[in-house]
């Protein structure tokens, strides 16, 4: 690697928000409002040859206030349209982060046509909330597809989506679900320190199907199909990928608590991917195992759980979308958790 930039920061945020809900019979909305600040202080290091060739400290500080209104109309028994907007105002005091004033509508319908099967569809846009802790009273759906995503502050981005849900019967439940996400990304060119915008791409489809054999046996097949398409200039670590997720799970339920769950997951991925600074094609494939044991404290107070994923410890090259959030492990992990739901 012939030059690297190296970015560490320490963030101090204040936020607040009021929300009202309003219910009658034919209509219910939501609205309401937050004020977030954030201070920083980044510490850009630039290396070149393994020598540190200029370091900056950049102070900073953000203030984002947004406003929203959700009308859910209910226009037939089986029918609900989501009509509303939010409103955003992104300030920022340094170059490295733009001011941005963004209107964004949000429309959802969901439709019951026959008994058993729902028909939902959505379209909305979306700012990229600045807040640290990535928390808000905010409704973080639009006709059950999610609007906020772990993005890089200020993203803009639309959000198409189309499903269809069924149940086939009292122990079996399928559906399948479209999104598409068009994204305008903000990031820094370091060379010249010039704000600049990234056009990037997402696709998902996914396909689900349950099955409740048993009061203590349920068994889980999905599939997901995911393509990402990104600027070269900036790609946060790759130019195209297109992955391929196939999880197999089976869960047990026993009336005394005592709970257990194996989940086997095939993955192929392949894409342009950076290495070393440089795009190179990749591929791998993989098959991972994720296995848990819980257990229900009496009087539904909460509950035990211990698990292990990666099982087997495989070893795979791969790119997760959101390694913030990361859909699988790269090595063995074993955890503990407890839950708590106090009276």
């Amino acid at each position: 690697m012939f030059g690297k930039v190296d970015l560490e920061g320490d963030d101090e945020s204040v936020g607040g928000e009021l929300q009202y809900l309003f219910r009658s019979e034919y209509f219910n909305f939501v609205t309401g409002a937050g004020y977030f600040d954030i201070d920083s202080k980044d510490k850009i290091t630039t290396e070149f040859f393994f020598v540190i060739t200029d370091t900056e400290t950049v102070d900073r500080d953000v203030h984002h206030t947004n406003a929203y209104l959700y009308t859910y109309i209910n226009l037939l028994e089986d029918l609900t349209l989501t009509v509303g907007a939010s409103g955003d105002s992104f300030d920022a005091d340094d170059k490295l982060e733009k001011d941005q004033d963004q209107f964004n509508p949000k429309l959802g319908v969901t439709w019951n046509p026959l008994p058993g099967t729902t028909l939902r569809g959505a379209a909305f846009r979306v700012l990229k909330r600045t807040v640290i802790t990535d928390q808000t009273v905010e409704p973080t759906q639009v006709a059950g597809f999610n609007q906020f995503f772990d993005e890089l502050n200020a993203t803009d981005y639309w959000v198409l989506g189309g499903a269809v849900d069924q149940k086939f019967t009292q122990s079996i439940y399928g559906g399948v679900e479209y999104t598409y996400r068009d994204l305008n990304v903000p990031w820094v060119d370091f060379t010249n320190n010039n704000l600049e915008n990234a056009n990037w791409d997402e696709k998902i489809f996914r396909a689900y199907l349950f099955w409740t054999p048993h009061e203590w046996l349920s068994l889980s097949a999905e599939y997901l199909w995911e393509r990402l398409e990104r600027d070269e200039d900036f790609g946060d670590g790759v130019e195209t990928a297109e992955t391929d997720y196939v999880p197999l799970g089976i869960n047990f339920f026993h009336p005394s608590g005592l709970s257990a769950s194996l989940t086997g997951t095939y993955v192929d991925q392949q894409g342009r991917f950076e290495h070393s600074g440089a795009l190179e094609n990749g591929d791998d494939d993989f098959f991972l195992v994720d296995a848990a044991i819980r257990y229900r404290f009496p009087k539904r107070y909460g509950f035990l759980t211990v698990g292990v994923s990666n099982l087997t410890d495989e070893d795979f090259e791969y790119f997760d979308s959101d390694p913030d959030n990361p859909r699988i492990q790269p090595d063995r992990v074993i955890f503990g958790k407890v839950t708590l739901a106090l009276p």
